[in-house]
């Protein structure tokens, strides 16, 4: 496969589907330690491909076909490459389709490119997460974070890697605290599993009190975990996808 060699030197994996003529593409995003290629990605690719939508997705530096480099890379290049395909490699409008970090780098992206980014989804997004991880290191791998720069984190349904650098540059790009502080314009849909063993469903709830737009949709999916994997995920992720898009 073709690789996509950001500013940064990092080069990964991805796939690019030009739109048709008015249509905007949709920037997929994926989770920490995960890929681009899942069954996510997937239902947003067919869904792009019947409405003829564009579609750009990749593999963050240090993740999927770069996986080698992890430990060179950081939350700060992740940002950046994700601005970087929104800058140069996309034309038109753009909506951010983002799983758990991904939903993360997609607000920040509708912050920093609020004349692009018309929409952002985001499949249990995580922003912020660092902040609850970083206060729940018990001192035996605090120590090991210090000493060896980074630890195993098992949440339930898998196990993070947490490194030193990632910690430091994704408490720099936290997003603020408060009703309405997140100045995010475009509509916002967040899709939630309430079986979800890393993130506290009713978080989402409160992400959608920070996001500044009153275009702003929560959707809690009852037998649904963090994965979001399962067929009533991905009606609802169609379901969003169709209506932000204005099919």
């Amino acid at each position: 496969m073709t690789k996509y060699t950001f500013n940064s030197g990092f080069a990964t994996d991805f796939e690019h589907i030009l739109p048709k003529s008015g249509r905007p593409t949709i920037v997929y995003l994926h989770g920490f330690c995960s890929d681009c290629w899942g069954k996510k990605p997937e239902t947003v690719k067919k869904f792009c491909l019947d409405n003829g939508v564009g579609l750009f997705r990749f593999d963050y530096a240090g993740h999927g076909s770069d996986r080698e480099n992890f430990a060179a890379a950081d939350f700060e290049i992740w940002q950046n490459q994700v601005l970087e395909v929104i800058d140069t490699a996309v034309e038109g409008d753009v909506v951010c389709v983002g799983s758990s970090m991904g939903g993360w780098l997609a607000l920040l992206a509708a912050v920093k490119r609020p004349e692009r980014v018309k929409g952002v989804i985001g499949l249990a997004a995580a922003p912020n997460f660092v902040r609850r991880f970083a206060a729940a290191i018990p001192p035996e791998q605090q120590k090991e974070l210090e000493e060896k720069g980074s630890f195993a984190f098992d949440t339930g349904d898998f196990a993070y890697v947490i490194t030193r650098r990632f910690v430091d540059t994704a408490m720099a790009a936290c997003l603020p605290e408060g009703k309405g502080s997140w100045p995010v314009s475009c509509p916002v849909h967040f899709i939630q599993g309430m079986e979800d063993k890393s993130l506290p469903w009713r978080c989402a709830l409160d992400f959608a009190e920070a996001v500044s737009s009153s275009a702003v949709e929560v959707k809690l999916l009852k037998s649904s975990n963090h994965r979001l994997n399962d067929d009533d995920a991905a009606r609802e992720l169609v379901n969003s996808l169709t209506k932000i898009v204005n099919i």
